[in-house]
């Protein structure tokens, strides 16, 4: 099995689920499901369907006239990465970025305004986590509609994708309890505050 980046498994996965797509209607794919826990640059969406193309994984089709788009589709060699890729080991943990950990990792109380910049950090980052709980609950509720329009509109979601929505709830809500005690606290004290 060829290695890939996750990247690339990103497109695979994306194109079995669509059957057919343009860059494009990826890259809103992305933006309103999987752009909510995994980092996805647009450029990257090409470059990434380009090298899968040429590695025969993904076959691409350009209209010959007109706007000229590209619909890209998986190959049986791209469903049988994919397939391979979904049934092997996963050993890799979660790989958080959050430039709020970041800011807070060098903040430093003597340094002006010390504490009252830890709290307002705080109060910033707990105000953002809060947000993106609202959002997923909305999605959630969206999904959960029996609405014609919601099926029509493909918010309805598989049983994975609600398990994945539901652990990007379950994060948000212990972001927003972690920045909330550091708001409360105002300071950090250096100590583990142990699990209650």
């Amino acid at each position: 099995m060829p290695t890939l980046s996750a990247s690339a498994y990103v497109v695979l996965g994306l194109l079995e689920q669509s059957g057919a797509a343009t860059p494009y209607a990826l890259d809103r794919e992305i933006q309103q499901s999987i752009g909510h826990f995994w980092a996805f640059p647009r450029s990257q969406i090409y470059a990434e369907a380009a090298r899968l193309v040429r590695r025969g994984l993904v076959v691409e089709e350009q209209e010959s006239t007109g706007r000229r788009r590209r619909t890209l589709s998986l190959t049986q060699a791209g469903r049988d990465v994919l397939a391979a890729w979904l049934a092997g080991p996963s050993e890799n943990a979660a790989n958080i970025q959050d430039e709020g950990l970041l800011r807070l990792y060098f903040q430093r109380a003597e340094r002006p305004p010390g504490n009252a910049q830890i709290k307002k950090l705080a109060v910033e980052q707990g105000d953002a986590h809060r947000r993106k709980l609202a959002e997923y609950r909305n999605i959630l509720a969206s999904a959960q509609s029996e609405s014609p329009d919601a099926t029509r509109s493909g918010t309805q979601l598989e049983p994975t994708q609600a398990a994945t929505l539901t652990f990007g709830m379950r994060f948000e809500e212990m972001a927003v309890k972690f920045w909330d005690e550091v708001a409360e606290r105002g300071q950090i004290d250096g100590k583990p505050h142990p699990k209650e």
